[in-house]
C-alpha cells in the first residue's frame, strides 16, 4: 500500500480506505487507486492473476489443529462449499511462533487467492498483518469488533441469555459463570447474555461464582488440569453453572464429581455449541445447538460475495441458538 500511495502521491490511509471499500476518498481517486493496484500487482487485485487457479485460503491457528469437536463441522462445510463453488482450498495453520513473529502466510504463486477466510482466535497484530495482504477476509465464530472485517457466527448474547434463563425457569437462583472473557469476544459476549438474563430476573451477579481467566493471557479452560485451580478457589458454590463451551462443562462435571457433587442432583450445569459428545457423557449435556454447518456455508458464500465486490459493507451475521434439554439440569423448590 505504501508503493501505490507513493506512486500516487497520496497517504496510505487513502490506499487502505479505497481497497477495503470505506469512504473518505472520491470515487475518482478510488478508481485510480484500484487501477494501479492491479496494475502493480497487489493481492486479489493483480492483473496477473487472470490465468491462475483461483483458491480461497482458509487460515486455522493451531491451537484448533485438534479440535474434533466444534470445530469439525464447520471445516467439512468450508471445504466443501469452496470445492461445491469451482474453486481450490488453501488450509494454512498459524503456530504460536509465527503468529507472535508476525509473519505472513505463504501464498503460492500460482495459486489466485480470492479471499481468507480465517476460523478461530488470532492476535490484533497478527489480524493487521493479515489485513495488510491486500485480500478480503471473513472471520468465521468470532468477531473482531471495530475491525472492518465481515464476520459470521454464533448469536452468543442471545443465546446465553436463553441458557441462562432456562435454569432461571427451572428455580435456580445463584447461578455461577465459567468462561476466558479475555482470549475471545464470542465468550465475553455469552458472558453479558448470562448477566442480562440475571438482571432482567432480579437476581443478584455473583463474582464469586464467576471464573473468567486472566487478562492478556490466552487461556481455554476445557480440561480439567486447566480448570481445577480455579474452581479450588472458590469456596461456596451456586446450585447451577453456565458454562461457555461444552468442553468446560464436562472438565466442571468431572472436576465436581472428584469433590462429591452429584450433577444434577447437587449442582446443574448448561454448556454450548452441542458437540457430539456432549450427549454422550453421563449425565448427558444440556447445552445450546449452533448449526455449525450453516455457518461454515455461510461463510464461504460471504467471502466469494464480498471477492466479486470490492466495495462490498462489512456485516456481521449472527446464527441463533436453541436450547437442547438432556440431564445435567434439575429443578429447584
Amino acid at each position: 500500500m505504501g508503493d501505490i500511495a507513493g506512486r500516487l502521491g497520496i497517504s496510505k490511509n487513502s490506499v487502505s480506505l479505497a481497497l477495503n471499500g470505506k469512504a473518505g476518498v472520491s470515487d475518482e481517486l478510488r478508481s485510480r487507486i484500484v487501477e494501479i493496484a492491479a496494475e502493480m500487482g497487489y493481492g486479489s487485485y493483480s492483473a496477473q492473476n487472470a490465468n491462475k487457479t483461483k483458491g480461497i485460503m482458509v487460515i486455522i491457528p493451531e491451537y484448533l489443529q485438534n479440535d474434533t469437536f466444534f470445530y469439525a463441522d464447520i471445516f467439512w462445510m468450508v471445504e466443501r462449499e469452496i470445492k461445491k463453488s469451482g474453486y481450490l482450498s488453501l488450509t494454512t495453520s498459524i503456530s504460536r511462533d509465527t503468529e507472535h513473529r508476525l509473519l505472513p502466510p505463504a501464498i503460492p504463486r500460482e495459486l489466485e487467492i480470492l479471499g481468507i477466510l480465517l476460523i478461530g482466535v488470532v492476535s490484533r497484530d497478527y489480524l493487521s498483518v493479515l489485513k495488510g495482504l491486500g485480500f478480503p477476509i471473513v472471520t468465521v465464530d468470532i468477531t473482531y469488533p471495530n475491525s472492518g472485517l465481515n464476520s459470521v457466527s454464533s448469536a452468543n448474547l442471545s443465546a446465553a441469555h436463553t441458557a441462562v434463563s432456562y435454569l432461571i425457569e427451572r428455580g435456580h437462583k445463584e447461578i455461577g459463570f465459567i468462561g476466558p472473557i479475555y482470549t475471545a469476544q464470542s465468550i465475553y459476549e455469552r458472558w453479558c447474555g448470562f448477566q442480562q438474563a440475571l438482571l432482567q430476573n432480579h437476581l443478584p451477579i455473583d463474582p464469586a461464582y464467576q471464573i473468567l481467566g486472566e487478562p492478556d493471557h490466552f487461556e481455554l479452560f476445557d480440561t480439567m488440569p486447566v480448570l481445577k485451580p480455579y474452581l479450588d478457589r472458590i469456596e461456596r458454590f451456586p446450585t447451577a453453572w453456565f458454562c461457555a463451551g461444552d468442553c468446560i462443562a464436562i472438565a466442571l462435571i468431572n472436576l465436581l464429581k472428584e469433590r462429591g457433587k452429584r450433577v444434577p442432583g447437587d449442582i446443574s450445569v448448561v454448556g454450548f455449541d452441542d458437540i457430539s459428545v456432549s450427549e454422550l457423557v453421563r449425565p448427558a449435556l444440556t447445552t445450546i445447538h449452533i448449526n455449525r454447518k450453516l455457518m461454515g456455508k455461510l461463510a464461504v458464500q460471504k467471502l466469494i460475495e464480498v471477492s466479486r465486490n470490492p466495495h462490498y459493507e462489512a456485516v456481521d451475521l449472527h446464527l441463533p441458538g436453541t436450547i437442547v434439554v438432556r440431564d445435567s439440569v434439575a429443578s429447584r423448590p
